[in-house]
């Protein structure tokens, strides 16, 4: 078997391994890619909205443009929670320490609103965690400050039982992207059906949990489906600009001086 390079790409925190491919993981006849960050990387873990003067980045080509003016290179990208119109997180959004959007406790249709949901954060103390919404606003009063946040739906995962409403036998394949922790030493994986492989892309809700378990992720979120995609390494000065895939937050590794 051939192995991919490792780059190895040292910031001032931490040194990240990035390969040239993601890794890949082929399970009950879907192909996933996998992108997971260490503890000793969680510094280089960023999630963002907006730009200097305020507005969203809308995709990956604005947050090329924003990494490029913070003098950061982008080691890696993916979209964070579902969103509306504007583009607007539904729910949650933390960056940089600061409440973007609050925390949704509303009732609604859709895939956000499919209860249990949940919302992903980091804590630079307390570390990485995926928690049931009402879960998350009770903890949230009683000292839990994340660097970053997202809230979406519907909770794949937590504490190692699958959500309760996904069928083994659903016929309801998708693209899907989430996020989730593993249990035994912190570490964040994002896995995301790949999109390259249209055959084998689709995805049930129960499947796509049971690959987080797999990989050793007791808690677990849905970020979103067929717009997601990952970002790996790309030229920040060739990279185009234009739009892609139109997103709200998104979450960014990136090494560089600030």
């Amino acid at each position: 078997m051939k192995w991919p390079l490792l780059l190895c790409l040292v910031s001032l925190c931490a040194t990240v391994v990035v390969a040239e491919e993601f890794e890949s993981l082929s399970r009950d006849g879907v192909v996933y890619q996998v992108f997971r960050v260490d503890a000793a990387d969680r510094a280089s873990l960023d999630l963002v909205w907006k730009d200097a003067m305020g507005q969203p980045l809308g995709a990956f080509g604005g947050l090329v443009r924003e990494m490029r003016a913070r003098n950061r290179q982008i080691l890696f990208a993916t979209n964070a929670g579902i969103f509306e119109a504007g583009p607007k997180p539904c729910g949650l959004t933390i960056s940089a320490g600061k409440e973007l959007v609050p925390l949704n406790l509303k009732e609604g249709y859709g895939n956000f609103y499919l209860k249990p949901n949940g919302v992903f954060f980091l804590d630079d103390v307390v570390g990485p965690g995926v928690m049931e919404t009402a879960e998350y606003a009770a903890a949230s009063t009683k000292g839990l400050r994340p660097r970053i946040a997202t809230q979406s739906g519907p909770l794949l995962l937590r504490n190692g039982k699958v959500h309760p409403v996904f069928d083994p036998q659903s016929k309801n394949l998708r693209q899907r992207s989430g996020v989730g922790v593993r249990a035994s030493d912190g570490q964040i994986v994002f896995l995301m059906s790949n999109r390259d492989f249209a055959a084998t892309r689709r995805v049930s809700f129960h499947q796509f949990a049971s690959a987080f378990l797999h990989l050793g992720c007791k808690d677990a979120l849905f970020l979103d489906g067929d717009i997601s995609q990952f970002l790996l390494a790309p030229d920040m000065k060739t990279y185009p600009t234009e739009n892609t895939n139109t997103f709200a937050g998104m979450f960014v590794v990136t090494k560089g001086q600030p």
